[in-house]
């Protein structure tokens, strides 16, 4: 059954290949809407990074873009990671630019599409939560018509920005907080998880020649993997990419249901999830265990879809 799907993101290297990934598959998701949030780069540089993606997927997908900032913090961005436009590697032409906007305000862009959507929708996030939290506060009354959340974000073991605290949930932790304690039923895809899935440099150098889906990868992956060698990792931890990889199949993870909630205290646990004793209810699927050969498999053959689909 075709899942119906809001997809809020900050392009972002492994943002863009979890869209790859995502548009490869119209037959098992649609994707009603996209939102831009300030995180991996500024929100300018994210929002022109995914009309780029979208005018490269030859898609007609309304986007809009949402909150520059988080809803306390300054932005902490990762452009060390991303580069300084937030996608290191590929150039798009100027027409890439133009590929439209439906809304200057990504809060009310996704209640409207929830609000007049005839089935709930689930919503992918692989950024900063501001938007959703924002979404949750502003319309509660969208709560309803959200099937589930499925969010890259967080971490029960040890952080990538500080000891404690995974980039997206350190950047707001505030919405995540918000996100996590909203009651709806959420699957979490921490670097619990992320750290070990993705693909190793073998696998992206068989990219290069494939068709044009997989050269952009490769184009994105390479400066990617070799920020990423700078913590130890030993192949692209593409994180973003669990989200719609756990779309696709939710039998490639495994985890635990929790009551979480989020330190947004202003100390050095900033950003890390706590297991919430005093929860009423264990809404939010931990993945804690993922076979990485299938997950892998999936992204190299979604991208010789799109080889064929663009060439």
């Amino acid at each position: 059954m075709t899942q119906n799907i809001l997809f809020d993101c900050d392009p972002g290297s492994d943002d863009a290949i979890a869209i790859l990934e995502t548009f490869a598959h119209p037959e098992a998701v649609k994707v009603l809407g996209m939102t831009t949030v300030g995180g991996n780069g500024i929100l300018k540089n994210v929002t022109r990074n995914l009309q780029h993606l979208l005018w490269f997927l030859k898609q007609e997908t309304p986007m809009a873009p949402g909150q520059a900032e988080p809803i306390i913090k300054n932005l902490k961005n990762a452009t060390e990671i991303h580069g300084e436009n937030g996608l290191a590697g590929p150039t798009f032409p100027k027409e890439a630019d133009q590929y439209p906007i439906a809304n200057n305000n990504g809060v009310t862009f996704l209640h409207q599409i929830i609000s007049q959507s005839e089935t709930p929708v689930t919503i992918v996030a692989t950024a900063p939560l501001t938007n959703i939290a924002l979404l949750l506060k502003v319309f509660p009354e969208d709560r309803q018509n959200i099937e589930k959340l499925v969010i890259m974000g967080g971490t029960l073991s040890a952080g990538n920005v500080t000891p404690a605290a995974e980039f997206n949930f350190y950047v707001d932790p505030d919405a995540a907080d918000i996100v996590l304690r909203a009651g709806i039923p959420t699957v979490l895809c921490g670097l619990d998880i992320t750290n070990n899935t993705g693909l190793s440099a073998d696998q992206i150098k068989s990219l290069e020649n494939r068709g044009p889906a997989s050269h952009l990868a490769y184009e994105i992956l390479m400066p990617y993997f070799q920020a990423e060698q700078g913590e130890g990792l030993k192949r692209a931890a593409i994180h973003d990419l669990a989200t719609i990889t756990y779309l696709l199949d939710p039998t490639v993870y495994q985890g635990h249901q929790y009551g979480l909630k989020v330190n947004n205290t202003w100390g050095e646990l900033r950003g890390k999830v706590e297991i919430d004793d005093k929860a009423t209810q264990k809404n939010v699927l931990v993945l804690d265990q993922v076979d990485i050969e299938r997950a892998s498999q999936l992204l190299l053959d979604s991208l010789a879809i799109l080889d064929k689909q663009l060439q």
